[in-house]
């Protein structure tokens, strides 16, 4: 089976949360792609991402959405919960989600789990985010 380890920069932006209990949605631009691990064909030229959040708790969240690589795409849902809180910098919260991935389009059969670690600026909507991909493609 191939296998690629990958890990994707990104700089998303979220609408305002709304609603009780409060959700939004996230929206990446174009991901930076670093190949770690494993095979080298069919690394992606472009990668980006459109989720919606669903708080669960005062720092818990669900998510799900897409990830759109190249023709292919991977459905994504939260493993657990995600965790966002507070950081140390003042306006700015830290967080971590995992997510279980399902390939369509041409990574149809390709299956993975995806870790994610973020900050986040609620008052402009932007993040920093490093994801790494754990891929066992078709």
């Amino acid at each position: 089976m191939r296998r690629q380890i990958l890990l994707v920069s990104f700089q998303p932006q979220a609408t305002p949360p709304s609603g009780d209990p409060p959700a939004f949605d996230v929206k990446s631009g174009p991901g930076t792609v670093t190949l770690l691990s494993g095979d080298d064909q069919g690394v992606p030229a472009a990668i980006s991402y459109e989720t919606h959040v669903q708080m669960t708790g005062e720092t818990t969240f669900v998510e799900d959405g897409t990830i759109t690589v190249d023709d292919g795409g991977l459905r994504v849902t939260t493993v657990g919960t995600g965790v966002i809180e507070p950081s140390p910098e003042e306006g700015t919260l830290r967080g971590s989600v995992m997510w279980d991935l399902t390939g369509t389009g041409r990574l149809s059969g390709t299956t993975g789990l995806l870790t994610s670690n973020f900050e986040f600026t609620p008052e402009q909507g932007s993040a920093f985010e490093h994801q790494v991909l754990r891929l066992f493609l078709a």
